[in-house]
């Protein structure tokens, strides 16, 4: 579900900013949308399988956040902060499908980092 969210900020983002990105721009971040969303079918596949410490807590930070982006993404004024953010989103799914709990970790704190700026 998580998946399907961040993949409608990154379509919503590009549909709100079409005019502003390049041709490269949007289809790199139709490609990224593509992937996000594979992701999120491969997750749900291997959903049954994943187990992991702290799995409640992630997926609360990653809940939240993807709350928050979807909310306001489509209004950012930043094309790069969009690319590096639908990047961060990527990078996740992909240490989630790895099923690597540092990976996975380290990759919830890279899209905070990359969403609301420096931790602490």
């Amino acid at each position: 579900m998580i998946s399907f969210i961040m993949g409608m900020a990154i379509g919503d983002f590009r549909y709100q900013n079409w005019e502003k990105l390049s041709f490269e721009e949007n289809k790199e971040l139709s490609d990224m949308q593509a992937a996000v969303l594979r992701c999120g079918e491969d997750i749900l596949a291997y959903s049954t399988t994943l187990v992991m410490d702290e799995v409640a807590d992630s997926l609360a930070k990653i809940s939240s956040v993807s709350k928050e982006i979807r909310d306001t993404i489509k209004n950012l004024e930043s094309i790069q902060k969009g690319l590096d953010t639908a990047a961060a989103i990527l990078v996740l799914g992909a240490a989630i499908l790895n099923r690597d709990p540092m990976g996975i970790g380290n990759s919830i704190k890279d899209l905070f980092v990359v969403w609301k700026g420096p931790l602490g």
